[in-house]
């Protein structure tokens, strides 16, 4: 099953039609709007998008849903990112939506045996990112309020990497379409949250639309990864096939 096929049931085109509209509502308000409205547009549509997870989910998972639940509190406090202990809040509730996310899937990826191509690729990518969270951090160290900020932005930006690394050592495992759409939606988040930095410390006013952008999409795509049944027992079949053959 493809990823294209996985989405070709009526309520799941429903599903891409009501992110297709958030986004564009949301971009419009970035664009014509001032940074409080667009905070809040954006907190609005992630409780929507939660609601519509609880909503159609079949079987209760703590993990998905604490991820929702974390990701839903860290916006109530992105209300009020200038605030000291708004941001700290912020960071906060993000790290334990990106760690949550990671719990999920790491039972999956238990024993797991990485190819060169791959241990050269996650190196890369933990170099780099490591590089750029150095970067953003003396650029930005000006607005730390305390000695506590820097920590928890330390802490934030290790566990986008941690949901990166995990995203491609769980694609390389199983390379199913399940894994493909969480690499894709784990990048999403990652992209999102630098792009969100470039725009708020940097002005580089653009930067915000790709921020929301990308956000949606990997919330979007989050939910359908977590609402996709067949996708977990397809991707559980392939995989057994695959261990028996070789």
């Amino acid at each position: 099953m493809s990823i294209f096929n996985s989405i070709k049931t009526r309520s799941n085109i429903y599903f891409v039609l009501l992110i297709t509209l958030a986004t564009a509502v949301n971009l419009l308000i970035i664009g014509f709007s001032d940074l409080e409205t667009s905070r809040l547009a954006r907190l609005t549509t992630v409780i929507l998008f939660s609601l519509y997870f609880i909503i159609k989910k079949k079987y209760y998972s703590f993990w998905i849903f604490s991820a929702l639940l974390f990701l839903c509190i860290k916006d109530v406090f992105f209300q009020f990112y200038e605030e000291s202990w708004g941001y700290k809040l912020y960071l906060i509730f993000g790290t334990l939506a990106y760690v949550t996310i990671v719990l999920e899937r790491l039972p999956k990826i238990s024993e797991i045996s990485f190819k060169p191509g791959i241990v050269l690729i996650t190196s890369v990518l933990v170099a780099a990112n490591t590089y750029t969270l150095y970067i953003i951090m003396n650029m930005v160290s000006y607005t730390f309020h305390d000695g506590i900020e820097p920590i928890l932005l330390y802490l934030y930006g290790a566990s986008m990497m941690l949901l990166g690394v995990e995203a491609i050592a769980y694609n390389n495992k199983y390379n199913s379409s399940r894994s493909l759409i969480y690499t894709f939606f784990a990048f999403a988040f990652i992209f999102s949250d630098i792009a969100a930095l470039f725009a708020y410390y940097f002005n580089f006013e653009i930067f915000y639309f790709f921020d929301r952008f990308l956000f949606l999409c990997a919330l979007g795509m989050y939910i359908h990864y977590s609402l996709n049944y067949e996708s977990i027992k397809e991707e559980y079949f392939q995989f057994n096939m695959i261990d028996k053959k070789l």
